[in-house]
């Protein structure tokens, strides 16, 4: 009995330790993840172009930020007006023959798709929101808050000489945030389109906002808009 007892104490104990590296391993493996996503990349400065060449980006417009599984209030709230705002930019652009490049999150880490699959690789949230008009095949897939680093955004941009940016979509505390301080190590202008981005509160964007214009970002509303000039 004694024995019995023992075997099973083993295994409690065993079964409690093997619970608890779980835990930390997906605590810290959540750490790194963290660290990681934050790291903005350097890149190589962009050539003297003699003519601005533009291009709009257009980042994070998902089911999973604004879509049906979005677990974010307030960009479910203010989702509508946003989308359709993006569109007609997007439009706009098109019609000018301006590359449009969308931008979306899908997470590859099995960790930390246990914890929170929204933005899985096939899972619905890693599509475009139902509502984006998607104008052309330009695509950017990221795992990282910086929409240059390790994806083919450099080598698009690149390709079509571009040397100024318009970036709409979420988060301009995040993403955006990162993308946009991305683009400027690498020389490029860039402009946020004030009604086309969002935070997650309205205190956070017009706080994003003053830090973008301290930045040098030219900030613009949708009504003077003219990439022409």
């Amino acid at each position: 009995m004694a024995k019995k007892k023992g075997i099973v104490k083993n295994i409690i104990f065993g079964i409690i330790g093997t619970i608890i590296l779980f835990v930390v391993i997906v605590i810290v493996n959540l750490i790194i993840v963290g660290k990681n996503e934050s790291i903005i990349s350097k890149g190589q400065p962009i050539e003297n172009y003699s003519e601005h060449n533009y291009a709009l980006l257009v980042i994070d417009i998902q089911e999973a930020t604004t879509g049906d599984v979005s677990m974010f209030p307030f960009f479910k709230k203010n989702s509508d007006n946003l989308i359709k705002n993006i569109n007609q930019i997007a439009e706009s652009f098109k019609i000018q023959n301006i590359p449009v490049i969308y931008i979306r999150s899908e997470i590859t880490n099995p960790l930390v798709n246990l914890i929170n699959s929204s933005f899985a690789k096939g899972h619905i949230g890693a599509k475009y929101d139902k509502r984006l008009h998607t104008v052309s095949e330009l695509e950017v897939v990221k795992k990282n808050k910086d929409s240059f680093r390790n994806t083919n955004l450099d080598s698009i941009l690149t390709s079509n000489k571009v040397n100024e940016l318009y970036v709409v979509g979420l988060d301009a505390a995040e993403c955006i945030n990162a993308t946009v301080e991305a683009a400027q190590n690498r020389n490029y202008n860039v402009n946020l389109i004030e009604e086309a981005i969002l935070s997650k509160s309205k205190e956070m964007k017009d706080s994003m906002i003053v830090n973008f214009k301290d930045r040098g970002v030219k900030v613009i509303n949708i009504d003077s808009l003219d990439i022409m000039k």
